[in-house]
């Protein structure tokens, strides 16, 4: 009996492609699949939450907590390390599960905030007592864990440097505004913002980074969304 070779690998890409699924939709325009006015529901949800999340944080301001909500290891801090936790996830699945430029981006964004999530993270207690971890910062180990990362980043780009022009493309849609948006915050935070001296100038950093990296999660979702789009999501 002869044996129908193109049935058998038609059946095996099949099993290949439910053993390794790209679970993401089909269009850029339709993240996650969701219709266009429950697009426009999760989006008022999102950044109700931040509004309303900055809302707190200025009240705490004004009654004067300033020093308590933007101190180092604070409830500001906390929330930045939190908001990047998924930021990492959704990453890494555009890295995992996408083609060609979308894949490179999400390994380079995946390591970006891994990067940032390790400089965050403070591994002293609130009173200055040593903690288990606190080695890390004592011996600098935390500076060459950044160094190390900033090292894979570099040497990761080089390596996949045939699809620039394609992370370029990526960067420059108007979809990718929070990113952008996300960069300038953290920027400003960084660059200027840093300088201001007494507890309500490290509110204010704080507050600005806590912004740019909720941004930075907001690109993590969108970016995400373009696995398994038709144009952006292929290899050259």
């Amino acid at each position: 009996m002869a044996l129908d070779v193109e049935r058998i690998d038609a059946a095996g890409a099949v099993e290949y492609e439910r053993a390794h699924p790209r679970f993401a939709p089909q269009s850029a325009d339709a993240t996650l699949s969701l219709s266009r006015p429950a697009t426009y529901l999760v989006w008022a949800a999102v950044f109700g939450v931040a509004i309303g999340f900055n809302e707190i944080a200025l009240e705490q301001l004004r009654a004067g907590q300033a020093h308590i909500v933007g101190r180092e290891n604070g409830p500001l801090e906390h929330v930045q390390l939190l908001v990047m936790v998924p930021a990492v996830v959704l990453f890494g699945l555009a890295w995992w599960n996408g083609l060609g430029a979308v894949r490179v981006a999400g390994a380079l964004l995946a390591l970006l905030a891994t990067v940032a999530t390790v400089r965050e993270t403070d591994f002293k207690s609130l009173d200055g007592a040593h903690v288990w971890l606190d080695w890390l910062v004592a011996r600098e180990l935390q500076d060459g864990l950044l160094a190390l990362l900033g090292l894979a980043t570099v040497l990761y780009l080089f390596r996949q440097r045939r699809y620039f022009w394609g992370l370029v493309r990526l960067g420059a849609r108007w979809q990718a505004w929070p990113f952008a948006l996300s960069v300038m915050l953290l920027a400003t935070a960084e660059l200027y913002l840093d300088g201001f001296e007494g507890p309500t100038g490290h509110f204010w950093e704080e507050l600005v980074e806590t912004n740019g990296y909720f941004l930075f999660a907001v690109a993590a979702w969108k970016h995400w969304g373009l696995v398994g789009d038709p144009v952006l999501d292929r290899t050259v």
